[in-house]
Order: C-alpha cells, then structure tokens, then sequence
C-alpha cells in the first residue's frame, strides 16, 4: 500500500494525506481522523527511509560502543536513552561493522563513539556533514566533539594518596585490554605517581576488564606465591574478580593484600571487604552528552562539553 492508496480511501488529496499521517497543523481534525482511519484499514506505514530523503533527518542518535557487556555500558546507555527519548529522538545502539557502515550511509543525525576500532578517518568523513561525539580519544576537526574520564589525573591522585598513607612498596597493575585508550591512560597515572615515591619495581599484567580474568589472576599471583602488597585494576570488575579469588584462597584483605579499581560500579558494594575505587557516574555523563548533542542539531543554548565527575572512594579493600 502507498500514500496513493490512503489517499483515495479516504475521498483527500495525496498532500492531503501527507499532511494528516506527519501530523502537521493545517488538516481539519475530521479529515486527519478520516485519514488514519483509512492508513489503519489498509495496513499502511510510512516509509521511513523516503521520509528521511526528503527532510535530511532521520531523528536518530547512533551510539556505536566496542561491546555490550558490563555494567559500564548498561548505565552510560541508560543515561543517553533517557534524554533522548524526552527530545523525542531515537536511540540505535550497535557494535562492529555495522557502526562503520550507519556512518558511511549517514543512517542517523549524530553519533557518540565509544568504540575504538572506529578510525580516525571514518569518524572525520562522517562529521564533515554530521556532529560527532568521541568518549575514547582525543580527535580535533569539524564537528567533532569529545568528552573524557580524566583517567592520568585521577589515577594519580588516587595513587599518591595510598602511597602515602599506606606506604606500600610491592605493587602491581591488572591492565584492561592492550588497545583500550582508558586502560592506558590510567597506566600513565599509576606510574607517575610511583615515580614520584621512588619506586621503579613493580608488576605490570595483562588483563581485558572482566570479573574473570581477575579471578584468574588472583589465583594464578597466590599460586606462583607472587602476591603483592597492592593491587591496581584498570576497572572495578577486575577488582572484584581478584577479590573473590583471594577471599576464596582464604588471603586477607587488607592486611595482606589491598586490592582499588576504577568506575564506581554499583557491585562494589555488595562484596566484602568493599572495593576502593575511583567512581565515575555513567548515568549522568550520558545524559549529559545526549542533552549535548540535541543542543548542538537544534541550535539550542550550545555550550562547551565537559569530562564526567569523579571521586576517590575509599574502602574497606585498602
């Protein structure tokens, strides 16, 4: 069925039937009824992707983020999808190849990314036309916008001040992904405050952000009778992971073992002892980087972008 058939169905012109099905003002209430009634009757739907040819929008947002799983994702997103949905936008969420080819087929108004193997390159083709939010990176160009976790700043700040109050001398770093950016920069904050305190040795392992590899690590430090005095985990999923482990292995916490991460994550919490961290309020930052971008694609009160809030919490792991 098409706008044709709609059209003559219900005894309108096709602008007619245009104007009633986009809601728009200039169509008498009893012809707009007449003609929903008639698009109902003969099962018809707009055509969504014509509609947006012709106006040059699609009144979608492309979140493009590297995985789905964590509790990271799901708060960030849920923060976005709030404020977005209120501006009357939609939210389309994808990972992989699939990011690539929305942005080369310009299939949404704007796009936050979260994903590093998107390229440079592809992020600044698509932002010629269309405004881009980048969490992952520092890019600098037209329309290009970004927002970021000041990870060095405040790794260091965490860093110094356990160095200092606990003096600890045998430490190590339970690492994200060898590619993550954030996972890197937090690694820069950690060596410099060591530096600081004079301590050149320490055990660098790679890890990927999950509770498993933590655990598995845990496990593997006790074993090879390797333990430190503390550990840092690039995020507090890993943290939780290692604690499990030790607690499994009967190793006290923190008397002989300290074990911090990086997030807030809301499971912190609910282990013992609870996980020090570095809390970042993913929510908020979402929300406020969706309100961001429907700023910037109405013009609206635009305003610099600034990095999420953090904060030190200190727990009972340290």
């Amino acid at each position: 069925m098409t706008i044709k058939d709609v059209a003559k169905r219900a005894g309108v012109s096709i602008s007619t039937a245009s104007y009633a099905l986009n809601n728009k003002p200039n169509v008498h209430p009893k012809t707009r009824a007449k003609v929903l009634k008639a698009a109902e009757e003969l099962n018809y739907f707009p055509n969504a992707h014509a509609k947006n040819l012709k106006s040059r929008k699609s009144d979608n947002i492309g979140v493009f983020i590297y995985g789905f799983s964590g509790p990271i994702f799901s708060d960030l997103l849920e923060g976005m999808n709030l404020e977005l949905q209120k501006r009357k936008y939609n939210i389309i969420v994808s990972s992989g190849e699939s990011s690539n080819v929305m942005l080369r087929e310009r299939s949404v108004d704007a796009a936050i990314i979260f994903d590093n193997n998107i390229s440079d390159e592809e992020i600044k083709r698509f932002a010629a036309r269309q405004p881009i939010v980048v969490l992952d990176r520092q890019l600098e160009g037209k329309n290009i916008y970004h927002s970021m976790i000041e990870n060095e700043k405040m790794v260091y700040e965490f860093m110094h001040q356990i160095l200092k109050e606990k003096g600890f001398k045998k430490l190590a770093y339970l690492s994200g992904p060898e590619d993550s950016f954030n996972s890197r920069e937090r690694y820069k904050g950690f060596k410099k405050a060591l530096k600081d305190f004079g301590i050149k040795d320490y055990q660098y392992i790679q890890g990927d952000f999950t509770i498993d590899k933590g655990y598995e690590v845990g496990k593997k430090l006790f074993e090879e009778n390797n333990l430190p005095e503390f550990i840092y985990c690039a995020n507090d999923e890993m943290a939780v992971g290692i604690v499990k482990a030790l607690n499994e292995l009967g190793v006290l916490i923190p008397k002989e073992v300290a074990v911090a991460g990086f997030d807030g994550i809301a499971l912190t919490e609910y282990i013992t002892p609870r996980v020090s961290t570095i809390a970042i309020d993913h929510f908020e930052w979402g929300r406020q980087i969706a309100g961001f971008l429907y700023r910037i694609l109405n013009n609206i009160n635009v305003y610099p972008l600034t990095n999420p809030d953090a904060k030190i919490l200190m727990k009972e792991s340290v």
